[in-house]
């Protein structure tokens, strides 16, 4: 390299020393794919490359020819050829010789467009030295693409090489079967399953914040709505998935308020000893009422019988019903629900003769 660095600085200073300014030429002298000015008085092809430290081979490809006269501002091209060790699907190994700078120039300088590297990738370069290349057929697959099913005849090392090939390459959230690694045999069915997720950004309403007032004076069980509030606007974002373009679930990432929501005013009763116990025959009572009241748990037909179940005053009194109301009608289903309880407790279903019997209450 100094040889060479000392060489062309002597020609420099001639050339720039006016000694035989005449015969001084500037060249772009490119060797496999790597060009460079170079300053030179030679007058062939083939002196100034020698020149340049680089030997030319017989099976090299130089352009111009070697014995070409050079002339100022010239182009010369050197590709230097280089050895492969190369096999096809694993057999019949042979060397053969390339000028090519990659995988993929050779394979077409070889007229194998039609084969794929089995281990390296089509744009490696191959070194002067030469490599190894082994590298397989075309072979004929069934792919099934989130549910997208055709059949390519191509060449590909691996199922992930091929589906590259086939222009439909895996992303890292994809499942495929078999595995991305597999080697590529001739009628294999492939399956992908395409997993994303994405962010969409949907503009949905606001609903109110509820603000509850405290009321001792009413019942536990009651509440009111005073001010059912207003919705407002805003821009959710969602995280998205979906499994091959169809969406499987959702989860809201952020959001932005776009229009405030007015709150909501809700007044609940916390009257001391207005609790009422949860409903657990809710279904058998409702069917009671339906046939005591038409299902109308606020009735009070006139003829001394209120609410749901249809009580008297004095059994909505005798038990316990005034702590809720003055009158069963009055009382919600749940508080009335509960003072049946305490009757059925006391009377048996017997309490509602005819009605209890078509509610199969037992």
């Amino acid at each position: 390299m100094l040889r060479l660095i000392v060489g062309g600085l002597l020609v420099v200073l001639a050339c720039a020393g006016g000694f035989a300014v005449s015969a001084c030429k500037t060249v772009t002298l490119t060797v496999d794919g790597i060009a460079m000015q170079v300053t030179t008085m030679k007058s062939r092809v083939l002196d100034v490359v020698q020149e340049n430290g680089f030997v030319v081979d017989d099976r090299d490809d130089l352009y111009p020819a070697a014995d070409v006269a050079v002339r100022d501002a010239g182009k010369i091209v050197l590709r230097r050829s280089r050895p492969l060790q190369i096999s096809l699907d694993g057999h019949d190994t042979k060397q053969v010789w390339t000028t090519a700078s990659t995988v993929d120039e050779a394979l077409a300088q070889l007229a194998m467009t039609d084969t794929a590297p089995a281990a390296a990738s089509r744009g490696s370069r191959v070194p002067l030295a030469g490599m190894a290349l082994p590298v397989v057929s075309a072979k004929t697959v069934r792919i099934n693409d989130g549910g997208a099913i055709r059949t390519v005849h191509l060449p590909a090392p691996n199922v992930g090489g091929l589906l590259s090939a086939a222009g439909a390459p895996l992303a890292d959230s994809d499942q495929v079967v078999p595995a991305a690694t597999t080697p590529i045999s001739d009628g294999m069915e492939i399956l992908v399953t395409r997993n994303r997720i994405q962010r969409v950004t949907e503009r949905t309403a606001l609903p109110p914040f509820a603000r509850r007032i405290e009321d001792p004076d009413m019942n536990m069980s009651r509440q009111v709505v005073e001010d059912p509030g207003a919705p407002g606007t805003q821009d959710v974002t969602y995280a998205i998935a979906t499994v091959n373009g169809v969406e499987t679930g959702r989860l809201p990432i952020a959001n932005s308020v776009i229009t405030p929501a007015r709150d909501a005013v809700v007044r609940v009763g916390t009257k001391p000893g207005t609790d009422v116990p949860p409903v657990v025959e809710g279904a058998t009572w409702d069917a009671i009422a339906s046939c005591e009241a038409g299902g109308n748990w606020a009735i009070n037909s006139g003829n001394g019988y209120y609410g749901g179940v249809q009580f008297d005053q004095g059994t909505w009194e005798r038990n316990g019903g005034l702590r809720f109301a003055a009158r069963a009608d009055l009382a919600t289903r749940e508080e009335q629900i509960a003072i049946a309880e305490v009757t059925r407790a006391r009377q048996g279903w017997g309490a509602w003769p005819v009605c209890s019997g078509r509610a199969g209450a037992s």
